[in-house]
């Protein structure tokens, strides 16, 4: 995870670090990797707190740049003073189980390099002998000539060994390399089913660290999909300003590949997704930390009859799936399948259904509705009563609902708020990757049916109303009491 709080930018408000703590506990990790410097306190007492496991990361650069302004210039005169500063103030945080000292460094198998590991982790072992030592390796794409096996001299150095984007090489290396502790450091969304087996499979294999747990702002577009002609040196360009690549919206929402991740994980028997239509004569691009263009909707009005692929993921051995009651097709699913079956569905309003079952016996199904027209708008809060403390967050979920209070899944309606009691306008956001927006303005657009605001107490006591207007919509509002 990088140090960013969303909408928030870098401020490190307890609120929302505690916050975003809590939502990947929810959505089942259990460790949290920092990218590439240190956390603030706030995110170290949360994870201490709540019981979430750290790999304390310091540099993303040494001696050589990986752009021209960058930790390079300050390397030599400060990486002792960085490092004393960090292991002294984290250390006696209970959550961190290892330090890493860089990521993806660029000498990392040369000789300066092995030296510069020497002194980092020295250091620390100076500071704290309780903990083991690593840093993040990946292939040797920004070192032309050298290959895997140039890795050997900079792991043997490591008390745990960390790869990046390496599942492939954790079976052969096991064999030449007993000893190892192999962890992954970086891994993508659409590779998940494979890092979890080797998890699952080698004990030797201790975890896996997602690239990224949660979006964040910057590396802009580097989990996109789109089309073919939308890219600019092979990713988009402006309008996108989030990464896109996070398992968790911006907002701390699951996004498709999480509810995939659900079910490697086994944390859900069975989840379905629905791929938007794809133009005519165009072809969907999908990066390399990216994900098909899914979502859990039903409403896809204008496209009637046009085949859709919905993919459903599920460790049981059957799927059915079924249109307004009528039987689409029933697939087998598998670890050969990847857990995965997928049906093209001309598509007609109603209910899709699917079906899991092991054995002929249903375990689990799960159903997406059409939904009516955007009718009102609901706007709920985290937290009912909170304990005041000035310069504490509360967030709102504002969400746009039909006649039956289902949330539309394609709505992108203009939201406008009026706050009132001690309280002030922090931050809105929505998780639209390229709707690039201020975030301190008392209006925002829904993103598939939904948008945030972040309020920041200014006084002890009182009674907080936001209230959430659309037009043509009937406004939603939401009071919270503090004390």
């Amino acid at each position: 995870m990088h140090h960013d709080n969303g909408a928030l930018g870098s401020a490190t408000f307890k609120t929302a670090e505690y916050r975003r703590v809590k939502v990947m506990k929810e959505n089942g990790f259990n460790a949290i990797r920092t990218s590439h410097n240190p956390p603030s306190k706030h995110f170290l007492d949360a994870c201490d707190e709540l019981g979430m496991l750290v790999m304390d990361e310091s540099f993303d650069q040494w001696q050589k740049p990986k752009n021209p302004q960058d930790y390079n210039l300050y390397f030599d005169n400060w990486w002792e003073k960085d490092i004393e500063s960090m292991v002294k103030r984290d250390r006696n945080h209970p959550s961190i189980i290892i330090w890493s000292v860089g990521n993806e460094i660029q000498e990392r198998a040369d000789s300066s390099g092995l030296e510069i590991f020497r002194k980092l982790k020295n250091k620390i072992l100076d500071l704290d002998k309780t903990r083991p030592v690593t840093q993040a390796i990946c292939s040797f794409w920004d070192s032309p000539g050298k290959t895997w096996n140039d890795t050997e001299n900079v792991f043997a150095q490591m008390d745990v060994d960390s790869y990046n984007y390496q599942w492939r090489q954790y079976e052969p290396d096991h064999e030449k390399f007993p000893e190892r502790i192999i962890i992954g450091t970086e891994s993508i969304a659409m590779e998940a089913f494979e890092n979890w087996q080797q998890v699952e499979k080698h004990a030797y294999v201790i975890g896996d660290f997602v690239w990224t747990g949660m979006d964040h702002l910057g590396e802009s577009g580097i989990g996109s999909t789109h089309f073919d002609n939308e890219t600019v040196n092979g990713l988009p360009g402006w309008p996108w300003f989030i990464n896109n690549s996070g398992d968790i919206s911006i907002l701390g929402f699951k996004k498709p590949q999480m509810f995939f991740r659900d079910v490697v994980w086994r944390n859900s028997d069975l989840e379905m997704l629905v791929h938007a239509p794809i133009p005519f004569g165009r072809k969907e691009v999908i990066s390399f930390w990216g994900w098909p263009d899914e979502i859990k909707s039903w409403n896809w009005e204008g496209n009637e009859e046009t085949p859709l692929k919905v993919s459903v993921y599920s460790r049981c051995d059957e799927i059915r799936l079924e249109l307004n009651g009528k039987e689409i097709g029933t697939k087998q699913v598998s670890e050969e399948t990847k857990l995965t079956a997928q049906f093209d569905v001309p598509y007609q309003p109603g209910e899709l259904v699917a079906i899991g079952s092991t054995d002929g016996k249903e375990i689990s199904r799960q159903t997406l509705k059409t939904t009516g027209a955007p009718v009102q708008i609901k706007i709920t809060a985290e937290q009912d009563v909170l304990p005041a403390g000035q310069n504490d967050l509360i967030y709102f979920n504002i969400e746009v609902l039909d006649e039956f209070g289902m949330l539309v899944p394609n709505a992108e309606n203009k939201i406008e708020f009026e706050i009132s009691g001690p309280c002030k306008l922090q931050a809105v956001a929505n998780e639209n990757p390229k709707d690039m927006h201020s975030f301190q303005q008392p209006f925002v657009n829904t993103f598939r049916g939904r948008c945030q605001l972040i309020a920041r107490l200014t006084k002890m006591d009182g009674e907080i109303v936001i209230a959430a207007k659309s037009e043509g919509l009937k406004s939603g509002e939401v009071n919270v009491l503090t004390k």
